[in-house]
């Protein structure tokens, strides 16, 4: 299984994974040595990446592929990423221009993702934290009102694998539905949701759930602007990157009650430092960008970095 014959196949797994899960992977194939990062610093991963035929990339995104790592990885003729977004973590014109083929894993995560969201708008609807943290603190007394899911218009950018599962999910509670994607969605994509932009959607939105990739033309999509052209009372709700939205804008707007509460898993800075001043704010619902954390999307990622891997030395 593990040799360092020149003539086997080098396999580097940056991701935290257990040897024997990934050594389950190759024991079919001859002359495999598998390297596990064990959060060894990049610079000591340097040599064996220069000698991988094949990478499996880091899904907790401590091990960022830039242009000058891959340019040392000469041999290498796959690199799998297990996580959909590959924004800061592999540099994909640098891989192109290495003859490196990369796969990542779309829609993995679409179902865990989309029920964090549906966690998400209900709590906030609801103020699910302030009252279970009243109930202990004051005790039994009377709350506010909340309001139901489906007496709401809920937005969501980005119309993908996540968007749509998100689109299921609210549909389910009677909700109207509006989206936003910059693909034009024929009736039978929209799947029964109502196209519109950006703007026209943040105005006429109770809860928008942000969906889309990070991109140079998406960073700040929500920025202060747009921000304030949310309707009263809604809620913005973001497990897709946190630097879609502008965090500080997204301070001060919270803090001026437009939007009324967010509901966030993702941040500008991860881990989200200990001063932000989201941790100051009692209408924001914070968790530690947990949405794809489910047994069974950790399963499908798996299954699918396997498969890939496996594929790959079937070929060779």
């Amino acid at each position: 299984m593990n040799t360092t014959s020149p003539t086997g196949t080098v396999l580097v797994c940056l991701s935290a994974y257990p040897r024997d899960l990934v050594e389950s992977w190759v024991e079919r194939a001859a002359r495999v040595e598998v390297v596990l990062a064990d959060g060894a610093p990049i610079g000591h991963l340097l040599p064996d990446l220069e000698r991988a035929d094949i990478v499996v990339g880091d899904a907790a995104r401590r091990y960022p592929l830039d242009a000058a790592v891959l340019a040392r990885m000469g041999r290498c003729r796959l690199l799998v990423h297990p996580a959909v977004g590959l924004d800061g973590v592999v540099d994909l014109a640098a891989a192109a221009a290495a003859g490196i083929r990369v796969v990542n894993a779309p829609g993995y995560n679409a179902e865990a993702v989309a029920d964090w969201t549906l966690l998400a708008m209900l709590t906030t609807l609801r103020d699910g934290v302030g009252a279970d943290r009243d109930l202990r603190s004051d005790g039994w007394h009377a709350r506010p009102l909340g309001r139901e899911l489906g007496a709401m218009t809920v937005g969501i950018v980005g119309f993908g694998a996540i968007g749509r599962a998100v689109h299921r999910r609210v549909r389910g509670f009677g909700a109207r539905v509006l989206c936003s994607d910059p693909r034009p969605l024929t009736a039978a994509d929209a799947e029964g949701a109502t196209q519109v932009d950006l703007d026209e959607l943040l105005a006429g939105s109770d809860l928008v759930t942000l969906h889309a990739p990070l991109t140079d033309g998406t960073r700040h999509l929500l920025n202060a602007a747009r921000l304030a052209g949310m309707r009263e009372g809604s809620v913005l709700v973001n497990a897709a990157r946190g630097e879609l939205v502008d965090e500080a804008a997204l301070v001060d707007a919270l803090r001026a009650g437009r939007p009324a509460a967010a509901a966030l898993d993702v941040f500008a800075t991860e881990p989200l430092p200990a001063f932000s001043p989201l941790l100051d704010l009692d209408n924001v619902f914070l968790t530690p960008h947990i949405a794809a954390g489910t047994e069974q999307a950790r399963q499908r990622v798996r299954a699918l970095v396997r498969d890939v891997i496996r594929a790959e030395l079937d070929a060779t």
